[in-house]
């Protein structure tokens, strides 16, 4: 672990690209995309709300629904229409033609999201629709015991509003997004460091295709996946200092869990080389594919262009999914504007699933190779 801590440091080109490098990114593509990012601030412009009214006589849920809808409406730009047949609504929510469906009853306000997976505005609709819902119990149930308090109330959730219903829009910047999405590139990286890390294993003749005992493989993979950590978190405190200071990018309030979902994507990331170099035989080839994949999965994660463009088209809506570093992306993202997701405990099963998968299959694909079964 320790010589090849000091071999990283020996090569100029490991440093600057591993290091300064990510730097130099996040400047030319916050400066150079700020256009495209503004363009994308508003989500909710122009989409659809459908809701119902089941009775509007005694309902005590339409007033605070109706003073929700017409605020909300004000300043997103979003169009509440009125759908008297759920059925209808909720067939049009499913094929993503309206962010949700809100069935306002006297008992109940029943809410309705795609069943087949929501969208960026509908996650973040249904975070600050839940969010104001709450906030409107809270005030009717203080003004039932202590109405005197109301006003001191109101007060406070008026200073305090921006921050706790959502993303607000002068925050959404390209710098802020693409100081997440380019660390994110920048740590899949890694995966080229622990693949060339492993070959010059087998070229010192301490390890050849892992024909060693299982303590000294297992040793092997532990040391470059250490030595993968200890890149990867010396890249997060440069860009988290850098970001802080220079391009003036707050991290929010959930620094610790964006460290954990990235120190899980580290994890994958030296995963991906060290399985790469188990299932190659040749480093060229092995270098040339994982860069030609690091690629494509840089385009699907978003550190290209924004997320929801990568989102627009069907076929890379669904590819996208499929892997680890969207889930990472769209984690940090929510985290640092505190929308209310599970997202960030999904990113981590998967980045640490997809690693445990990796090297099975690696491992297996291997010991074909070694019998003269796998060409």
């Amino acid at each position: 672990m320790k010589k090849e801590i000091i071999q990283f440091f020996k090569s100029k080109t490991n440093v600057i690209a591993m290091l300064i490098f990510p730097i130099v990114l996040i400047f030319v593509m916050g400066k150079s995309l700020d256009g495209l990012m503004s363009m994308d601030k508003n989500i909710f412009s122009g989409k659809i709300i459908y809701f119902n009214i089941e009775d509007s006589s005694g309902n005590k849920n339409l007033q605070p629904f109706y003073d929700f809808s017409v605020q909300f409406q004000k300043d997103t730009e979003a169009e509440f229409v009125e759908n008297t047949n759920p059925e209808e609504a909720i067939k049009l929510v499913n094929k993503n033609e309206a962010i949700c469906f809100i069935n306002v009853c006297k008992d109940d306000i029943k809410y309705f999201r795609n069943e087949n997976g929501e969208s960026t505005e509908s996650k973040v609709f249904r975070n600050l629709y839940t969010q104001y819902m709450k906030k409107y119990i809270f005030i009717h149930s203080i003004s039932k015991f202590e109405p005197q308090k109301v006003p001191q109330i109101l007060n406070a959730q008026n200073n305090t509003q921006v921050k706790s219903e959502g993303i607000s829009y002068d925050e959404v910047n390209s710098f802020t997004y693409y100081t997440f999405v380019e660390l994110t590139l920048i740590i899949l990286y890694i995966s080229t460091i622990t693949l060339t890390s492993m070959y010059k294993e087998n070229t010192l003749h301490k390890m050849t295709r892992l024909k060693t005992s299982s303590i000294k493989k297992i040793n092997t993979i532990i040391s470059k996946i250490a030595l993968g950590i200890f890149i990867g978190i010396m890249q997060i405190i440069i860009i988290y200092i850098t970001s802080t200071r220079l391009f003036g990018v707050n991290w929010g309030q959930n620094v610790i869990y964006i460290f954990m979902v990235l120190i899980s994507f580290i994890i994958f990331s030296s995963v991906l080389g060290i399985s790469i170099s188990m299932i190659f035989s040749e480093e060229k080839t092995a270098y040339t594919f994982i860069n030609m994949l690091i690629i494509v999965m840089g385009f699907l994660g978003g550190s290209y262009v924004p997320l929801s463009l990568v989102k627009s088209a069907r076929i890379t809506s669904f590819l996208c999914e499929l892997v680890p570093n969207y889930w990472v992306n769209t984690a940090i993202l929510g985290l640092k504007y505190n929308v209310d997701t599970s997202y960030y405990i999904s990113a981590i099963n998967i980045s640490l699933g997809s690693a445990a998968l990796m090297i099975i299959l690696s491992r297996i694909i291997s010991k074909i190779k070694e019998g003269g079964s796998f060409d």
